[in-house]
């Protein structure tokens, strides 16, 4: 991991001494130093300046001119939507889970009817497999194992 540098480099602008027209901005560095110097002056974005970042920009400043009465309203409104859009996300996140939950317990109550309804019952057939590696273990031959546990002679002898 390469460690970033320990200077701070800091690139001071000086906006009232640029005075480029828009038409002669020939880099993304002279388009945002025209737009913060004119944004203030500007009734609509230029064509030029219409990038998803200068739209943004343009925004922001639309909603600080407001008057604070109308300011103060949109800023309580947007805490209202995003206060919203929060509930149903949670919402939406606590459904899911409750629904995954409910899958898995009707997942497994089905898998016990299913097994159930084969005779076996749960956790059986993994204790049938525990008791036949121990026999197995101790040299009892195949043929008792399948007797005793009621498993194959293939499935004992893949053990």
């Amino acid at each position: 991991m390469k460690v970033p540098d320990e200077t701070i480099f800091c690139i001071f602008v000086e906006l009232n001494r640029f005075d480029k027209e828009l038409e002669e901005c020939g880099t993304l560095l002279e388009q945002w130093c025209f737009a913060l110097k004119h944004i203030s002056t500007l009734d609509r974005l230029p064509e030029e300046l219409r990038t998803e970042a200068f739209e943004r920009l343009f925004q922001a400043c639309e909603i600080s001119r407001f008057e604070p009465e109308v300011k103060l309203n949109y800023e309580k409104e947007m805490i209202t939507e995003r206060d919203y859009y929060n509930m149903l996300n949670t919402a939406k996140a606590d459904g899911l889970a409750e629904g995954e939950a409910k899958g898995e317990a009707k997942g497994r109550e089905e898998g016990r009817v299913e097994g159930l309804a084969e005779g076996k019952t749960i956790g059986r057939n993994e204790e049938k497999i525990r008791i036949a590696k121990a026999l197995k273990e101790n040299g009892v031959a195949d043929n008792i194992i399948a007797a005793t546990t009621r498993l194959s002679e293939i499935e004992i002898a893949m053990l």
